[in-house]
């Protein structure tokens, strides 16, 4: 719109080209602007995006895994006796218990490792049907004699996708594909040994396989040893006074718990890495914020001349402040854009 000149005739100021204009003059100081932002959001964004997904996913490997379990039994890292399987699937406060036994093999050369669940295939189906496993060729009762030959492993999609592929060494080489002909080659602790994929688990989610669990004992050397129990509760019995009743029959270093503790722990046990990428994104938008200040004031100390001649011409003090102010709002809405659009 035109401004009054002090007692002369209007001149039209064209204020949006005059301050794009004077953007467009600075490209390096606005191009370093628009950047630190978009690298600020864009991390913060991402961190979360991330985080969030990692959970999601670890979730639903949880939920694949427990199933229907409504309370798990679980030890320290070298198991316990399995002994206590008996005690608890008597107890009237269990409907179905399921033993477990987990093993993360090596492969060997390999970063990757691939996690192997022991289960009992006669009790799956009540707590966990989601680690059923289907054989190739088949499916009903063949699954479990197929299943109960030794060295026979089960693998989910993802597993079977991940271990076709050539992978690379820690050095950098290039691998062949870990299953070949059906064959893996795993490692866990000093036992080497050379598993069958018999087939798929199509209710899993990960880089998982299943085994019968006394197969699994006697592959990997853990006969009477299991990792946890899964546990589904009878009908009108509440997971705390499962937990009350259940707990007195437990040995020392064993607890009870429910399956969604272990989202939470995930999420304790990152916290202080998601804090520390927070952070990071706070500086980086911080710095750029200070960028876009520090120029947007060099601009107007560079800049006096012609705002004396637009004060001149009539421009009032506020519009001139308005102008001053849409150009760093103009830099900071793009670069938020753009750190959406990489985040």
């Amino acid at each position: 719109s035109p401004v009054q000149r002090r007692g002369g005739r209007p001149v039209s100021v064209p204020l949006r080209r005059l301050f794009l204009a004077s953007l467009l003059r600075r490209r390096l100081a606005s191009a370093l602007s628009l950047l630190a932002i978009a690298l600020g959001v864009a991390l913060g964004l991402a961190v979360h995006l991330i985080h969030g997904a990692a959970l999601d996913e670890f979730g639903r490997g949880m939920r694949a895994v427990a199933g229907e379990a409504d309370l798990q039994v679980v030890g320290p890292r070298d198991g316990f006796d399995e002994g206590l399987f008996v005690t608890l699937a008597r107890r009237p406060e269990v409907a179905a218990a399921s033993p477990v036994l987990e093993i993360e093999a090596r492969l060997p050369g390999r970063e990757e490792s691939l996690r192997i669940l022991g289960v009992d295939l006669f009790r799956v189906l009540r707590v966990q049907p989601g680690l059923m496993p289907l054989a190739d060729g088949g499916g009903g009762d063949d699954v479990r004699f197929a299943a109960l030959r030794p060295g026979v492993v089960f693998l989910s999609d993802d597993a079977h996708q991940r271990l076709s592929t050539p992978g690379r060494s820690a050095e950098g080489e290039a691998l062949p594909p870990a299953l070949t002909d059906t064959r893996i080659a795993v490692q866990s602790g000093v036992r080497s040994l050379v598993l069958e994929a018999g087939g798929r688990v199509p209710g899993a989610s990960g880089v998982l396989g299943v085994m019968d669990i006394g197969a699994a004992q006697l592959a990997f050397g853990r006969i009477g040893v299991l990792s946890r129990i899964d546990l589904r509760l009878a009908e009108g019995v509440s997971p705390s006074a499962a937990q009350a009743a259940l707990s007195a029959l437990l040995p020392p270093g064993i607890a009870l718990r429910a399956p969604e503790a272990a989202a939470g722990e995930l999420g304790s046990l990152s916290r202080a890495y998601r804090v520390n990428l927070t952070m990071l994104a706070a500086i980086a938008l911080l710095t750029g914020g200070f960028l876009v200040f520090s120029t947007q004031l060099l601009s107007v100390a560079r800049r006096r001349r012609e705002f004396a001649l637009l004060r001149a011409l009539g421009l009032v003090r506020a519009e001139l402040m308005r102008g001053l102010l849409a150009e760093g709002a103009a830099v900071g809405v793009v670069g938020g854009l753009l750190g959406v659009a990489l985040g």
